[in-house]
């Protein structure tokens, strides 16, 4: 073979050599998380998506604390709002969720019980409110004008659900629940935010919700605070499933939710970090 010949064959078979090679490494990093693996490891199990169930009175706060942390990287938070105590017996029962985030102690320890939690931090706090539609047709301004013939209906979350608990003990500490339920005043939501729709609608001619609820209400209004001795303390709890221990951006997005980013986020929608107190 002539020396021209040979020094083809010789550059041919280098140049397939490099492209081999580089074919051989994965060069796509989906996020900061992913990328901190070592090569191979929990790659079954990673996921681009982190699902997030979360009680309903959450959910514009949880998309934008999720929007946050996901910019600019390949990874989708998807929120699935509703009732703690559906949302709990969902997980219980395996639907598919990486993190909680309920609306009271109650039910993050059913999920722990059901040994489908890894760990969990009690992470949030909120205020209860009476709610009257704008303009404030029936006149309400204390909790005892519930009691008024000008009101007809009082619209509160179910009896599981931890907004509705939280408003049947205060009316239970105030001497309303008894008069109210007797004469057929109470009309029951499947979440807090059913509860809010009542009254924007006018369905209601006052309800019992989270201070934060108002915000995406702009056709209610708040007429009185409830002081929070009358009810059990709220808490949100965020709870780190088992399914989601093995998502490396699961974790991380824990761990975000914990963060001082976070934390300011949590201050404008309304919410307080569980210790601290009203400013």
């Amino acid at each position: 073979m002539n020396a021209p010949i040979r020094k083809c064959i010789e550059i041919a078979g280098a140049a397939l050599c490099c492209l081999i090679t580089s074919c051989g490494n994965d060069s796509v990093v989906p996020s900061k998380a992913a990328a901190s693996l070592p090569a191979n490891e929990g790659r079954e199990v990673w996921s681009a998506e982190i699902v997030i169930s979360a009680a309903a009175s959450t959910k514009e706060l949880l998309e934008s604390v999720a929007s946050d942390f996901s910019g600019g990287l390949k990874t989708t938070v998807r929120v699935n709002p509703g009732p703690s105590s559906s949302l709990a017996n969902q997980i219980i029962e395996g639907a598919p969720a990486d993190l909680f985030l309920c609306a009271s102690r109650e039910w993050a320890e059913k999920v722990k019980e059901a040994d489908v939690a890894e760990r969990s931090v009690e992470l949030l706090t909120n205020t209860l409110v009476m709610i009257v539609p704008k303009g404030n047709p029936a006149g309400i301004k204390r909790p005892i004008d519930l009691l008024s013939s000008q009101v007809k209906r009082i619209a509160l979350a179910g009896e599981n659900v931890p907004a509705g608990k939280y408003a049947d003990q205060v009316l239970a500490k105030l001497q309303l629940l008894e008069s109210l339920a007797a004469d057929n005043k109470i009309a029951r939501a499947q979440d807090v935010r059913g509860a809010l729709s009542f009254v924007e609608r006018g369905e209601a001619e006052a309800g019992i919700v989270y201070s934060t609820d108002v915000n995406v209400a702009p056709n209610v209004e708040v007429v009185h605070e409830f002081d929070s001795a009358l009810h059990d303390e709220i808490v949100y709890v965020l709870v780190l499933l088992k399914r989601g221990a093995k998502n490396p951006e699961a974790i991380s997005f824990f761990e975000y939710l914990q963060s001082d980013g976070a934390d300011e986020l949590y201050a404008k929608a309304g919410f307080r970090r569980v210790g601290q107190g009203k400013e």
